[in-house]
């Protein structure tokens, strides 16, 4: 199990170095993030209403990882070495695992220039001590990370990846942006009749399950 979860390390590891050679897929969801921002902002007069807000948040979120997702295993489709993971000595799974890494750290890099510039832009503000905050973020771009990378695997291998992968991601990803949007607004405007701990927890109970989930996808994708 050890030695799995360090395959999951290295993969991701190189990955995000072949990233910060080649930067295409960052700046590109980088580029859209700030586009949709100022577009946001501007047609909302430069004051948006928080709940209006945490929900753009999340929907300028879910939309730039299409930039991110989509091409997670573009190298491995390129040198057509998809299949041949199934048969390196190392579980499938570790393999997901490190994409879901990888990714979690594309959009990480996305957000942490995203969240100042809709806090400036929108004009409303998060409280950066606030321990829930974090979580949630985490929290839920793990869960991103992890249905993106499993659409990314499902779609990659057809000539109309273009085409399915938002087919894929979408429906799967939907659940989440829902509880995300609401513990964002809970954030913003206070909680309201559930509180944040409870949708807090439904929330990694979704990252477990869409983990969980995807991981024998991926090991069924492969074999079959």
């Amino acid at each position: 199990m050890t030695s799995s979860f360090k395959a999951a390390l290295v993969i991701a590891a190189k990955d995000i170095r072949s990233q910060f050679r080649k930067p295409f897929e960052v700046f590109a969801m980088f580029l859209f993030a700030l586009i949709a921002i100022l577009a946001f902002a501007f047609g909302m007069g430069g004051v948006v209403d928080p709940e209006i807000g945490s929900a753009m948040v999340w929907v300028i979120i879910f939309l730039t990882g299409m930039f991110g997702f989509a091409p997670i295993f573009l190298s491995e489709v390129e040198t057509g070495t998809l299949r041949g993971i199934s048969i390196a000595p190392i579980p499938a799974w570790a393999v997901y695992i490190g994409k879901v890494i990888y990714g979690f750290f594309m959009m990480g890099v996305v957000e942490i220039f995203l969240l100042p510039m809709t806090m400036l832009l929108f004009g409303f503000a998060f409280d950066p001590f606030d321990p829930f905050l974090y979580a949630i973020f985490v929290v839920g771009t793990l869960d991103l990370a992890a249905v993106g990378s499993m659409a990314s695997a499902l779609t990659m291998p057809s000539e109309s990846k273009a085409t399915i992968f938002p087919l894929v991601y979408f429906p799967t990803a939907t659940s989440a942006i829902i509880l995300l949007i609401e513990l964002t607004r809970g954030l913003v405007v206070g909680p309201g009749l559930i509180t944040l701990g409870f949708l807090l927890q439904l929330l990694i109970g979704h990252l477990i399950a869409m983990i969980t989930i995807s991981a024998v996808i991926f090991q069924y994708a492969l074999t079959s």
